[in-house]
């Protein structure tokens, strides 16, 4: 895994929000226990934290430091608005929080995925243009929800003029690679 320019060093959090390391690793902890996706990476011995793990830090720090909710209370808050659908190695994790800032280049989700495929007679192939362009990493459920289909086959394939490689695992799904034929 390689550092992006976007990723924030753990080591700082605890400046970042005037708080002991103890507490920095507790809020960690917390989300990481509600999402396995919202936990920190390692490159060599210095460990990272993606945009969107910092973006569901930097709103746990401020439920807790003005509406003086406990760690636990903010992290459920928290994932309870961050939708993954990205696997961690491609730093496009997306939540709820960010959806702003991004201005229409969030990863698809299993919603915005099922409204596209059944509104638009097309909208399966804009998202397909859209994951091959960005190189994003689709979960092999979405990939399938995508495609229309109950399940995806479990070794490279091709259709709709698509090209899909296996590339990695997130949690128990395999991950994919799509690119046009």
């Amino acid at each position: 895994m390689r550092r992006q320019d976007t990723d924030f060093p753990v080591a700082e959090l605890t400046d970042r929000y005037q708080i002991v390391r103890s507490q920095v690793y507790a809020r960690i902890n917390a989300l990481k226990g509600l999402n396995p996706d919202l936990a920190p990476f390692k490159i060599g011995v210095k460990a990272y934290v993606n945009q969107a793990v910092l973006g569901c830090l930097d709103e746990m720090h401020r439920l807790i430091s003005e509406d003086g909710l406990i760690t636990e209370e903010a992290a459920a808050d928290v994932v309870a608005q961050t939708q993954t659908s990205i696997t961690p190695d491609t730093h496009q994790t997306v939540s709820a929080i960010q959806k702003n800032q991004l201005s229409g280049d969030e990863a698809p989700t299993l919603r915005s995925i099922r409204e596209a495929t059944e509104s638009e007679p097309f909208g399966r192939y804009q998202w397909l243009d859209k994951v091959a362009e960005r190189g994003w990493l689709l979960p092999s459920s979405e990939l399938a929800t995508l495609l229309g289909s109950n399940s995806v086959p479990t070794k490279d394939f091709e259709r709709f003029g698509y090209r899909f490689t296996k590339s990695g695992k997130s949690g128990a799904e395999n991950t994919w690679k799509t690119e046009k034929a």
